[in-house]
């Protein structure tokens, strides 16, 4: 006997994406796809949750000291690389417009 993904969601308490994804991957035993739906058997245990809800991860930042900033000498490196891209840009305009000047 079968049933329906969304019946085996009501009563497991999960939503149907969910369940069609434990299906897709696998994680329920005995299920089988016909005609492009999913029949999941009466008897099936739902699978185990492997998300991590124990708080392990909380506070990983601050743990392992990762922070969004850059230190100083990385800071100046990239305002150096910056400003020389910057300069570059200008001198390349004001070529052309010498060549520009020049050629007329």
């Amino acid at each position: 006997m079968y049933i329906s993904i969304k019946q085996c969601a009501s009563d497991w308490g999960l939503s149907v994406k969910y369940v069609q994804l434990l299906c897709r991957q696998g994680k329920i035993e005995g299920v089988i796809k016909e005609k492009g739906k999913w029949l999941i058997p009466k008897d099936a245990k739902k699978p185990e949750d492997q998300r991590v809800t124990s708080g392990k991860y909380k506070g990983w930042r601050k743990k392992y000291n990762v922070d969004c900033k850059i230190d100083e000498d990385l800071q100046r490196m990239i305002d150096e690389v910056t400003e020389n891209a910057i300069r570059s840009q200008k001198n390349k305009e004001v070529k052309k417009k010498m060549v520009l000047i020049t050629t007329n």
